[in-house]
């Protein structure tokens, strides 16, 4: 195995110019001596010892991503967001899937403190609130930033999907809908809890009563969207005209359910979706979501972080914008 003094005895320089070479020291170094370390390296085929080095530096520039569903098209786009920023400014991306589950959590927090990572970004805020990773945050002296809505102790980067989901529903409302039911995320979620408040506002601000009959608890997937609708009145004086489903996949599993049922979408039922999944453009009716800038979400978090591993301030929110994009589940042409 090729050392450093290997390649400091090549480069006829000592062992402490490698070094400096390779840390990208602010010793000034003359540009022919780095050239000459470069060179030999590359000749004799040198890798650095990335753990000695991380002791040395006391850092790794390394981070851990958690996320809960990588199969949910939701995410790739915060990955590629976190990883471009965290590639550009030298970081490796250490990916863990957790799969909404508490034990595979705690098992990749335990991990990522064994690997010494320099910080984490954790999507899925309502991990986060859980007791059991409390403890971590509590005790690890490791910079995390959050994406989404969760305890205030902890720099996060969210939408405002209370009145995002207010605004969905709104648009329902003024298209003459008054009997909406709502798929809600599971009820541990703090982005389900926002998005049904933002839907019981948007009621109640045209006076309309909420009926709990119509607030069908789902799981962000496309089986529970699908599953809702036999729970819910489709026909007669109190069927639903409308629905507004707390993501994109649950809302394309409802769609297939009412299409099942025979009715026509929007003209018997419209529905609304929310995060605007690429899938939401291509199935038929297209989808009308509330759009979520899912890639800028995790370019932004990567930066936040970046900021705290540098030493400096960092807001403790920053909230980005949505859009309503209307399409044809919901306006009849």
């Amino acid at each position: 195995m090729v050392t450093i003094k290997d390649v400091a005895r090549h480069a006829g320089v000592s062992v402490t110019t490698v070094s400096r070479v390779l840390n990208n020291s602010q010793h000034p170094i003359n540009p022919t001596t780095r050239e000459r370390v470069l060179a030999a390296i590359e000749e004799l085929g040198f890798c650095p010892n990335a753990a000695a080095r991380s002791l040395q530096l006391n850092e790794t520039r390394t981070i851990g991503l958690i996320l809960p569903d990588i199969a949910n098209p939701y995410y790739p786009g915060i990955v590629r967001g976190v990883e471009d920023v965290a590639h550009a400014s030298g970081y490796t991306v250490i990916l863990c899937n957790t799969d909404r589950s508490r034990e595979r959590t705690q098992e990749y927090l335990r991990v990522l403190r064994e690997k010494r990572v320099d910080g984490i970004i954790f999507t899925g805020g309502g991990a986060v609130e859980d007791a059991s990773q409390s403890h971590f945050f509590e005790q690890e002296n490791i910079a995390t930033v959050v994406i989404g809505r969760h305890r205030g102790d902890l720099p996060a980067v969210q939408v405002n999907n209370t009145q995002a989901a207010r605004e969905a529903v709104a648009h329902l409302l003024s298209l003459g809908h008054r009997r909406i039911a709502t798929i809600t995320g599971p009820g541990t979620s703090t982005t389900a809890r926002d998005r049904l408040e933002g839907y019981k506002q948007a009621l109640q601000d045209r006076g309309i009563g909420i009926d709990a009959r119509l607030i069908i608890e789902g799981n962000f997937e496309f089986d529970s969207g699908y599953q809702a609708v036999a729970r819910l009145p489709l026909r007669g004086a109190d069927a639903i005209t409308a629905i507004f489903a707390h993501n994109d996949l649950m809302a394309i599993g409802a769609m297939k359910a009412f299409q099942e049922q025979g009715l026509q979408l929007p003209r018997d039922v419209a529905v609304m979706g929310f995060d605007n999944v690429p899938l939401a453009s291509y199935i038929t009716p297209q989808l009308s979501t509330v759009a979520v800038p899912v890639y800028d979400l995790g370019m932004t978090a990567m930066k936040v972080l970046a900021e705290l591993l540098a030493g400096r301030e960092v807001p403790p929110v920053t909230t980005l914008a949505t859009a309503l994009q209307v399409r044809e589940s919901t306006i009849i042409k």
